[in-house]
């Protein structure tokens, strides 16, 4: 692909890219005065009411491939905002809007300045690295921005309950008091609670609601709306000193996310900024030695560049995982659900399922200790998608390899300084050793036929210039023959895509530690509710299993299936949840179910409002740690593409040219000598 080609191409998408805003604004203006004509979309009827946001949201969903991206923009809003379509929408079309100018930006500069794949790929890698930036900056704002308002949200409810001590009114009235995104939230609580259909407007409403300390305060109140509120042994209101123990945990929280980005800040500029200079990099270094253009224009010059974009890139994924941990994509789940329901895909999967039963079993096992909520199957699936990349993307790259290395042959220089002959004629000898190979090439022609050919033609006039100039054509044409694709190639590919097979699942021992945490988080929010529900005469273990259900993420297939078998055998069913999952603190809450029946709920679980606060304790000295060891763990993440850039692209090529060039030295005060 050369600069011509590219500069075309550029042209062309920048052209089309002009015609299709100038079409989307002529489809906008059309919408415009489509709507001016009904009364519906007038305030009245002398003005026409321009909802640009909203018009564009509409014309951009009918885009094929405009559409997905949109949608996940809309799915992740109306997490946030529930029941809001057009704020939604308008959010959803500013962020395609931003990210649309940064594309065009962009492209005129990587592709108008540079000509070649490598430019090309660089602006795809920071397109997405672009795209998923500011997605992730946008709604990590509003995430933090709806704990800010909860937090003030709880301080007012608390005010309000204290003075009249009715709940639903307490919540009516701080709603009115706070914005959106919270006042949309406080609205969907203030529903189920006065609704008749509570229970199905409570089922929709947890299938999306993205906060934990939502759903805490949720089932807080819908436990005191059921039962009432009671008096701790202090003698003070449920109610109350759990909305105090929760605000607590909001407090850590933002000051955990505030410190996150504090020393996450930059991290990812790091991360994807060398790759950038690797083409600075080779040109300053071809310039300074012209010999190391057979290195990086050659195998192991691809293989570097390709490495280091793949390390890049996946140094950026696991920097994103460490600084905020997200649930797995829905879309991906879907995705993976889909294909795991296709006739051919689904018999594969069963015939693999019955001959490796006990390795599936083990690798559910890691699934679930490592808190991945995709099924094994699926699992597997995307583990064979990723091998199927790996192997298509080594192959492509092996193919590009033999033809870089082929057109390098081709087109090198050859420096004749050791024949005592001018830079002149040693660049006319240079160009005619190139034109005799473009011309014998694919033709079986002997070292004989070509310098008979090359002292008949005469256009070399030295004998010993045409003697090397053969020599050079000849081993020209061998090392172009040479370059196919060969058997242990298509070994390493294998191997290559067994290696990336296993990338899912080196990314779940990579965040084993995170997932602890969010275990004990987890484990933590069921004790809030233990706490709520010990309080009320009639828990036992049957309701704190269906709460727990509710509330849970991580541990939610097992205590589904414990709960549906608690009518059966209650003692049975909760020690096979305790064998299911082994982790210790969530192993002490099933040991207090088991003696509930003895003792009662609330002698069983007497000292869990203590561990509870001396876990708060040691939760605010536990973010410190985890800060920091994320923190180490990121800037190591952040600074391996750089150090690979430096020591691998930089320095070792001239090392090797280096030793190179001393070996061919000594041998020649070796042959001198002898």
């Amino acid at each position: 692909m050369d600069n011509i080609f590219m500069i075309r191409l550029a042209a062309g998408l920048l052209g089309i890219f002009v015609l299709l805003i100038l079409f989307l604004m002529f489809l906008l203006r059309k919408q415009i005065e489509y709507r001016g004509t009904y009364s519906i979309f007038l305030k009245d009827r002398t003005k026409v009411s321009r909802d640009y946001w909203y018009i564009l949201y509409d014309l951009l969903s009918r885009i094929i491939f405009i559409r997905a991206f949109i949608k996940s923009l809309t799915e992740r809003y109306a997490i946030l905002y529930p029941g809001e379509v057009r704020l939604i929408e308008k959010k959803a079309v500013k962020v395609t809007v931003k990210l649309w100018c940064i594309v065009v930006v962009m492209l005129a500069i990587l592709l108008l300045f540079g000509g070649t794949w490598y430019y090309l790929w660089l602006s795809i890698f920071y397109l997405y690295v672009a795209g998923n930036s500011i997605v992730f900056w946008e709604e990590g704002r509003e995430r933090k921005k709806l704990l800010e308002q909860f937090d003030i949200f709880l301080c007012e409810v608390r005010e309000y309950y204290q003075s009249h001590g009715i709940l639903d009114e307490a919540i009516y009235e701080a709603m009115q008091n706070t914005d959106k995104p919270l006042k949309l939230h406080a609205g969907c609580i203030y529903d189920i609670l006065t609704s008749s259909e509570s229970e199905r407007k409570k089922e929709e409403y947890l299938s999306y609601v993205p906060d934990k300390f939502i759903k805490t305060f949720l089932a807080l109140c819908l436990i005191i709306n059921t039962y009432g509120d009671t008096k701790t042994e202090e003698g003070r209101s449920l109610l109350l000193v759990n909305i105090a123990h929760l605000r607590q945990e909001i407090h850590m929280e933002i000051l955990k996310r505030s410190k996150i980005q504090y020393l996450f800040s930059g991290l990812t500029f790091v991360t994807v900024l060398p790759v950038l200079f690797l083409k600075a990099i080779e040109n300053w270094a071809v310039i300074s030695l012209p010999q190391l253009i057979n290195f990086y224009r050659g195998t192991a010059g691809i293989l570097l560049m390709a490495v280091i974009f793949l390390i890049t890139f996946f140094s950026y994924q696991l920097l994103m995982a460490l600084r905020e941990e997200r649930k797995p994509s829905q879309r991906e789940a879907v995705l993976l659900e889909a294909l795991e329901n296709r006739k051919s895909i689904r018999q594969i999967l069963d015939s693999y399922q019955y001959k490796n039963y006990g390795k599936l079993l083990k690798k559910q096992e890691f699934l679930r200790l490592h808190g991945e909520n995709l099924g094994v199957r699926q699992f597997i699936l995307k583990s064979v998608l990723f091998s199927i990349a790996g192997f298509l993307i080594c192959s492509l790259l092996s193919f590009y390899i033999h033809g870089a290395n082929r057109k390098l042959e081709l087109t090198r220089n050859i420096n004749y300084s050791d024949s005592a002959i001018s830079e002149e004629k040693a660049m006319a000898l240079s160009l005619a050793v190139i034109n005799y190979t473009n011309k014998f090439l694919g033709s079986n022609i002997t070292s004989e036929e070509i310098t008979r050919i090359v002292e008949k033609e005469a256009k070399i006039k030295e004998k010993y210039l045409q003697r090397m100039a053969s020599e050079d054509i000849y081993a020209r044409l061998k090392a172009i023959e040479k370059e196919y694709f060969k058997w242990y190639e298509l070994l390493a590919v294998f191997l290559a895509a067994w290696g990336f097979y296993y990338i899912p699942s080196f990314r779940l021992l990579l965040l084993k530690k995170v997932r602890q945490r969010d275990m004990e988080d987890e484990v933590f929010s069921f004790q809030s509710i233990i706490v709520i529900l010990r309080n009320i005469k009639r828990a036992d273990t049957e309701i704190i299993i269906e709460w727990m259900e509710e509330f849970s993420y991580i541990f939610q297939s097992s205590v589904r299936e414990c709960s549906r078998k608690l009518s059966i055998d209650e003692r049975e069913a909760l020690e096979e949840l305790k064998e299911k999952e082994p982790f210790r603190p969530f192993c002490k809450i099933v040991d207090g179910l088991q003696s509930s029946d003895k003792l009662g709920v609330y002698k069983a679980f007497e000292d869990v409002e203590q561990e509870r606060n001396n876990y708060i304790d040691k939760r605010a000295l536990d973010n410190e740690i985890a800060i920091q060891d994320k923190s180490i763990l990121g800037k190591t993440i952040a600074f391996v593409p750089f150090i690979l850039t430096v020591g691998l692209y930089l320095i070792l090529p001239f090392v090797t040219e280096g030793l190179r060039m001393y070996k061919v030295y000594m041998e020649q005060i070796n042959g001198i000598g002898g």
